[in-house]
């Protein structure tokens, strides 16, 4: 018997180192790096590709050899492998703990210049390595920036700029069109602004209601400045901001409430649950703000008040899989604001229901396709007053409007891999506006209403074309007919018995051509270079053929007459990763020649009243450079920066020589902005800096805005259970630069500071 039991006992220890050793083998086996190859589409090995693999302990880096052979030691546990090269599509893969990672295959295919639907890449780098003019925003940049809304994140972007220099938080929103490198702000965006591929940009008068998407819903931002007119149409004359939200794949909750001075309390929130094929998203934004008396206490009178706005808005996604490459979704929200202008008779606010519908489908035989229907209807009401200067201790009531708009518009897109070598994509857009400004003008003793309708379509198609080892050629056109229709302007005299009298506008129709060539050489050792050439338009606006409107003691006519705008431009570029892919630098050369922009002219220029219309300058001309880089210090610290020079100026205006060589109102020729943020276990920390140069706010160069200065700051601390607390300040140094003469100086908010709570969790 105890024979039997020491042999079994044997038996059973033996077993026990067995498995022992396995154990001990299976850990020695454990993955300690990743190791692959990357590719393009015809088996040529990428040289240069930049190796990302991104998990909970932070971001390990490498770069894919002569070979395309790749090796990144210190890449354990699970995480997320990003793969990019500049020209080509970025590929994402996910890494599991226990996945066998020693021969990993990568092959990237080419990438149009620019994608129409959805935001390129991840945008974690502020800075891309590629030698173009687009810069990303991630979610963790917006929280790290502090700023209480979009379009203040934004202005950290070398280029970007609204018409005027001040936040959406106190701005007017008429005076939130989006400019990028200098083509000349307006009221009127010269860029379109897209959230998930849908227009966000005003129907009627192409400003941006930034609120409109709550802050914590939106995953990446990107801002691809140039011409882009291409794919994108007569919004996109002067680039493009794509913004992506978050969908409810994976559940999460996103949430912060705040309260800072001038009693300004917020609340942003975001949520997102799957429910088997389903799943369903969740949004919402609310805040209001006292704001502060821009005009400078020297020329204040007891008629100046506070800037101020307060916005409720959401929106509800309900979205289902298609498969594995395919999904749909059906979107509703809302939107409200009411905005003081600074005196008690000026006033402001806007409904806007939308409802958008989208789908997307792929496959390997037939390609990638997607397309986008949205629809939305909008009630803009507006007051006007004059202030009788010098004392401003008055003012009188001039003019009330209502501006009711709908639009509804459609885009479709498809794109396929063809012999390996061609990425081939294609697509229809097609809009429908109709708006009007009916409004009552006490200082004309009138009735006056004014409106039409226009129609766009246009069709586009491109191929990135790669033509050999880091070459890549991009070609593509976009054709667009824009129609004018059903123009009109009624006016009745207050008291008449004479009726009304009523102006019909004759009905337009042009048609514009937007082709673009640009050819990319990327290097193995970090280098690439670019050279685009393109052509773009954009239609006018029913805002600026129908509407007149007032800022102060400047008014401003409409002009039914304006015709398109037109665009020449090209760009050169070189980017350079250094220091271990630490370190990336960019720098691009560009020029762009507008034919016909539609400018505010001044007629008359009186103490008590500055008359302007909207007229086709004749030609203008915005030509300069830009430099960007990022570098990553240490694990946990990243910094960045970025300087523009434009040099705009009007080239050409037969009916007001005077103007020549002026440069463009609200175009600063020296740009830049720098950020540094540390992400830490426990704390987290931003730094932010801008410097505008001094800048013009009328054509006659007559009211200089002098240069301007932000310093912005944010700095959290975790507290467990998703929760974290946070102080943010914007203007740190408390400068108040002019922002608008009109033509009494205003300025810009004073220190803004806020503290709260953060709650993420996934």
């Amino acid at each position: 018997m105890s024979s039997w039991w020491l042999a079994r006992k044997r038996q059973i220890v033996a077993a026990m180192v067995v498995v022992c050793l396995c154990t001990a083998g299976g850990k020695a086996q454990e993955r300690s790096g990743l190791r692959g190859t990357v590719t393009d589409t015809l088996g040529n090995g990428v040289s240069g590709a930049l190796i990302e693999f991104r998990s909970a302990a932070g971001v390990v880096i490498g770069r894919s050899g002569d070979d395309g052979r790749f090796s990144v030691d210190g890449a354990t546990g699970a995480g997320t492998l990003v793969v990019s090269f500049a020209g080509f599509a970025t590929v994402t893969r996910e890494i599991r703990a226990r996945m066998a990672t020693d021969n990993l295959q990568i092959v990237l295919a080419p990438a149009a210049s620019l994608q129409r639907i959805e935001v390129k890449g991840t945008a974690t780098d502020r800075v891309p390595a590629v030698p173009t003019s687009e810069y990303g925003v991630s979610s963790e940049a917006i929280e790290d920036s502090g700023s209480l809304v979009v379009d203040d994140v934004l202005r950290q972007v070398p280029g970007f700029s609204t018409y005027r220099r001040s936040s959406s938080l106190f701005a007017n929103p008429t005076s939130q069109g989006v400019s990028l490198r200098g083509v000349g702000a307006s009221a009127t965006s010269r860029s379109i602004v897209l959230v998930d591929g849908i227009p966000l940009n005003d129907p009627f008068g192409g400003w941006v209601y930034w609120a409109r998407v709550p802050r914590e819903a939106i995953e990446t931002m990107e801002v691809s400045n140039g011409g882009a007119s291409d794919l994108y149409g007569g919004g996109a004359l002067g680039g493009v901001v794509n913004l992506k939200t978050r969908t409810g794949e994976v559940a999460y909750a996103n949430a912060e409430f705040s309260y800072g001075n001038m009693n300004t309390p917020d609340t942003s929130f975001a949520a997102g649950v799957p429910i088997g094929k389903w799943s369903l998203t969740a949004a919402g934004q609310a805040y209001q703000t006292d704001g502060y008396i821009a005009v400078p206490e020297a020329q204040r009178g007891a008629v100046d008040t506070a800037l101020g706005s307060g916005v409720l808005a959401g929106f509800v996604e309900l979205r289902r899989a298609l498969g594995e490459r395919g999904s749909f979704f059906v979107r509703g929200s809302g939107f409200g604001e009411s905005g003081k202008n600074g005196t008690p008779l000026q006033r402001n606010d806007t409904t806007i229901p939308e409802a958008d519908l989208g789908t997307d489908w792929g496959s390997t035989e037939a390609g990638n396709f997607s397309a986008r229907v949205y629809g939305s209807h909008e009630l803009y009401h507006q007051t006007f007053s004059s202030v009788l200067a010098p004392e401003r201790d008055s003012e009188v009531l001039t003019n009330q409007q209502t501006n009711p708009s709908q639009q509804i518009g459609f885009v479709g897109t498809w794109s396929r891999l063809f012999a390996e070598k061609h990425q081939v994509a294609a697509g229809l857009e097609a809009m429908d506006v109709r708006g009007h400004s009916a409004e009552t003008n006490y200082a004309a003793s009138a009735f006056v209403d004014a409106g039409g309708r226009q129609h766009t379509f246009g069709f586009f198609a491109q191929d990135a074309w790669l033509i050999g080892r880091g070459w890549m050629l991009t070609f593509g056109a976009r054709v667009d007919i824009w129609n004018n229709n059903s123009g009109y302007q009624s006016r009745t005299p207050f008291g008449s018995d004479s009726g009304t009298a009523t102006t019909e506008f004759a009905s337009r129709t042009e048609t514009a051509f937007s082709p673009r060539v640009s050819l990319l050489k990327s290097f193995g050792n970090g280098r690439a270079v670019n050279a685009s050439v393109y052509r773009g338009f954009r239609a006018p606006t029913l805002n600026e053929l129908y509407r007149n409107f007032r800022v102060g003691n400047v008014v401003t006519l409409a002009n039914a007459a304006l015709t398109g705008e037109h665009l020449t431009g090209g760009e050169a570029g070189l980017s350079q990763t250094v220091w271990r892919n630490r370190l990336t630098v960019r720098g691009n050369f560009f020029w762009s020649d507008i034919a016909e922009p539609v400018a505010n002219v001044t007629l008359t220029n009186t103490p008590v009243l500055i008359t302007r219309q909207k007229q086709n300058l004749g030609e203008s001309q915005a030509r300069g450079f830009e430099f960007a880089g990022e570098m990553q210090v240490t694990e946990r610290i990243k910094v960045s920066a970025g300087y523009l020079f434009v040099n705009s100026i009007v080239l050409h205006f037969a009916a007001n020589a005077a103007l020549v060589g002026n440069f463009l109102p609200q175009a600063a020729q020296n740009q830049f902005s720098f950020q540094a943020s540390y992400a830490g276990k426990k704390w987290s920390a931003g730094l932010q800096g801008r410097f505008l140069g001094n800048q013009f706010d009328d054509d006659q160069n007559l009211l200089p805005l002098g240069r301007a200065f932000s310093l912005d700051a944010q700095i959290s601390r975790e507290l467990g259970w998703h929760t974290s607390l946070f102080f943010a300040a914007q203007n740190l140094t408390n400068d108040r630069f002019y922002v608008s003469a009109t033509p009494v100086y205003t300025v810009g908010p004073p220190v803004f500071a806020r503290g709260g709570v953060r709650i993420a969790w996934e």
